[in-house]
């Protein structure tokens, strides 16, 4: 089993402990004040002066973090998630705050996205896919979906200087722009001997460079970028359209 497969256990675990947010948050009131939707807000009105019958797709939407914040900003939003919990739980928060938002539990590395859209989402998603061949069917999915002159809102982990062997502790390690982790008992994922220690590819850490060029191999170019700088994990966000 894939990394990525077995996050609805970790949505079951945050769902017992009455978390509404992947980032631990349980208060309703704060659950639009992440760092992803902080940096959406930087630009959206750049791209989207008017969001009126303007369509957005949250890839990885977890328990609807994004998909919820754009709703308030008037988008209509379909959100997307292979956790049946968290699909729940998004619903749920949807409820709550009175926002009409699709939710569906959907594995695009496995199927397509057969709508169009005006803004194609990365909830932090895309770092979970560890496998080219998956990321590229990912990439020309989301080329598939997006409206002629349609964004892609990309918000991923990158590997810089700060990301090192000291800084990342003694469960995990990264080899060829993957990090690789130490399984919890529970988890049924495929193990590989690396630096000698039994371990999973757990993220897709790219360099800026690598991943640009990742970008443009898949048919988009950069309108805005910025970089977070982090002592753990920096983040890169940016706003791409297709070539």
């Amino acid at each position: 089993m894939k990394y990525y497969e077995i996050h609805d256990d970790i949505y079951k675990d945050l769902k017992r402990k009455k978390v509404l947010t992947w980032d631990g948050e349980k208060d309703m009131k704060n659950i639009l004040d992440s760092e992803v939707n902080h940096a959406i807000n930087e630009r959206i009105s750049n791209y989207f002066p008017e969001t009126k019958s303007q369509t957005v797709l949250d890839l990885g939407t977890g328990t609807g973090n994004s998909a919820l914040f754009l709703a308030t900003k008037g988008f209509k939003v379909t959100g997307y998630d292979l956790s049946e919990t968290a699909i729940e739980m998004a619903k749920e928060n949807a409820s709550v705050l009175d926002l009409d938002i699709d939710f569906f539990v959907q594995d695009i590395v496995k199927s397509s996205i057969f709508d169009e859209y005006n803004l194609v989402v990365d909830s932090s998603f895309l770092h979970c896919i560890v496998f080219n061949d998956e990321r590229e069917k990912i990439y020309q999915s989301i080329r598939k979906a997006l409206k002629k002159n349609g964004y892609f809102f990309i918000h991923t982990m990158i590997q810089t200087e700060s990301i090192n062997g000291d800084s990342l502790g003694e469960y995990f390690f990264i080899e060829n722009e993957i990090l690789w982790s130490i399984k919890k008992d529970n988890w049924d994922v495929e193990l590989q001997n690396i630096n000698g220690k039994e371990m999973f590819p757990h993220r897709k850490i790219l360099t800026v460079e690598s991943l640009e060029n990742e970008f443009k191999e898949n048919g988009f170019m950069i309108v805005d970028k910025k970089i977070l700088q982090d002592d753990k994990t920096p983040t890169y966000i940016a706003w791409l359209k297709k070539i």
